[in-house]
């Protein structure tokens, strides 16, 4: 076990490395000044050099890079240029609303696929099965942003029920609040649904074709509840995989969904840091951003044995 987490953390630092490398060269192959950029056109030569001496950008990449790196292992990513707040307190105030955004939406995905895919997997080639699966392929045909609007149209334009933009805060109300984030979350939750649906009725499917599950059909067990019964879990790896993977994504992936909706998350903010060419701040977001990914993944593995032991039990004999 100790051996497995050994590898784990190794992994773990070998790809913060090397995206904490490519991010740092992305950034550095940007046509343009940034110094000239935070500026403005209308800056003397001379404030532009003095900018690049105090940023470190008139120094070599590799000695640049590596300073930033030795920093960050203290803990610190540096300072926003555009607003000369630390990186670390920007993150500090934007992850809450990204977190509670991705958790949301994971929730009422899974809420939705999980009756879904048994309804369909249950009675396999009726009309019920028929029906969702052409509702899951229309809704991972549409792109997210497209769902937003449609969403915003119905729910705010012309039934008034939430607002269109904007967050509230919990001091607010909870019941403002959660009111602010119910159509980014749908919006967020969309795809999700739809590929968690179209997975675990896959395994499902599968599931029922076991010799256990014969059994209990001979037993005269309904479809239904043999499948909440015998082959639900059974059928959750490849489920959890998919979340996992899809948590991990979210995280870097909700800056259509913040800024269509004027979330104040950290989605929102790498756009904004990107536009503004602020090198410090996109540097930490996607650092904090590359490590939530690979966590979550590795807290998916450690799952796995959580949901069938003899995996784990394999992964005991394979360490020896």
């Amino acid at each position: 076990m100790a051996r497995t987490v050994l590898l784990k953390l190794v992994r773990l630092a070998a790809v913060l490395f090397v995206v904490s490398l490519l991010c740092f060269l992305s950034l550095s192959l940007l046509p343009g000044d940034p110094a000239q950029a935070i500026l403005g056109e209308s800056a003397s030569p001379q404030a532009v050099a003095a900018l690049h001496e105090q940023l470190g950008l008139d120094r070599p990449f590799l000695e640049r890079f590596l300073g930033w790196l030795g920093n960050a292992l203290q803990g610190d990513l540096g300072r926003s240029y555009a607003t000369n707040q630390t990186v670390a307190q920007i993150i500090a105030e934007r992850a809450p609303v990204t977190i509670e955004l991705i958790v949301l939406s994971q929730l009422i995905a899974i809420a939705a696929a999980i009756p879904a895919a048994v309804a369909a997997a249950a009675r396999r080639g009726s009309a019920v099965d028929r029906g969702m699966s052409l509702w899951v392929f229309t809704v991972l045909s549409t792109p997210n942003f497209v769902v937003g609007f449609v969403l915003i149209w119905v729910f705010a334009v012309q039934l008034g029920l939430y607002p269109a933009n904007g967050y509230v805060p919990v001091s607010a109300g909870i019941g403002q609040h959660l009111g602010s984030l119910l159509l980014p979350s749908l919006t967020l939750a969309a795809a999700p649904f739809a590929l968690y649906q179209r997975v675990l009725r896959a395994d499902l499917v599968e599931t029922y074709g076991q010799e256990f599950m014969q059994v209990a059909r001979a037993k005269g067990i309904s479809p239904l509840r043999a499948a909440m019964r015998h082959a639900f879990r059974p059928s959750l790896l490849n489920l959890t995989t998919s979340v996992g993977v899809t948590v991990g994504v979210l995280i870097g992936s909700d800056v259509i969904v913040e800024t269509l909706f004027s979330l104040p998350g950290l989605g929102a903010e790498l756009a904004h840091s990107v536009s503004a060419r602020d090198y410090a701040e996109v540097q930490g977001l996607v650092l904090v951003i590359a490590a939530a990914f690979v966590l979550i993944n590795a807290a998916v593995d450690l799952i796995y044995g959580l949901i069938d032991p003899r995996l784990r039990a394999r992964s005991k004999a394979v360490t020896r």
